[in-house]
């Protein structure tokens, strides 16, 4: 199993390399802070970078100062609930969320997407799959999210439909190398639960 957070990013085409992408990354909030130290836009931002690294200690300390400097931006509030989930505490993480669609009535799909997951990590897998039908156009990941929520609920019809979408465009799709690099689970328990339901749903270690 490769460690969370291995360069698979770029398996996606969404960048040639995804540690040089992180560095410039870095390099650039770095300016932007010394800039303005008190823009919550940049401190969200950096929260987020420190959570893709799997930093969840930098992480928390720029989201809480985002919090502090702007405390009802929806994206800094969602952005809480997503942390909240990848550490384990998905009740709260539930609660921040929601409390972003609140703030923002249009309610976009990655909020969708940030319920689901705290639903699933909280073994709410009903209400998980109901989030995904406020989501118009999931990518590959996402569908591989649907799949082992689905499986998890034992329907395994729809985890195959979900598969099988995924496989037409990635037909090399496969849990380690696509999947589990992108997740940032904080404990072992939720990342096994996320590949156990990804092994029931059919797709290939």
């Amino acid at each position: 199993m490769p460690t969370r957070g291995a360069p698979a990013y770029s398996t996606f085409g969404w960048c040639d390399s995804l540690a040089t992408t992180e560095d410039e990354i870095e390099r650039e909030l770095a300016l932007d802070l010394a800039l303005a130290d008190n823009d919550s836009d940049v401190r969200r931002i950096l929260a987020a970078m420190w959570v893709i690294r799997n930093d969840f200690d930098k992480a928390t300390y720029h989201q809480q100062r985002a919090r502090r400097l702007n405390p009802n931006d929806d994206r800094i509030v969602v952005q809480q609930g997503e942390i909240l989930t990848w550490l384990g505490q998905p009740d709260e993480g539930i609660e921040w969320i929601m409390k972003a669609m609140r703030l923002n009535p249009f309610d976009p799909d990655r909020f969708w997407s940030h319920l689901a997951r705290a639903q699933f990590v909280a073994r709410r897998h009903a209400q998980a799959v109901d989030c995904m039908r406020h989501i118009a156009a999931p990518d590959p990941l996402l569908r591989a999210f649907f799949a082992a929520r689905h499986a998890q609920l034992g329907n395994a019809v729809a985890a195959l439909e979900q598969r099988r979408e995924i496989l037409k465009e990635r037909p090399t799709f496969s849990i380690d190398e696509h999947v589990l690099p992108m997740l940032h689970y904080q404990r072992a328990a939720d990342l096994e639960h996320h590949r156990e339901g990804l092994l029931k749903a059919g797709f290939v270690a």
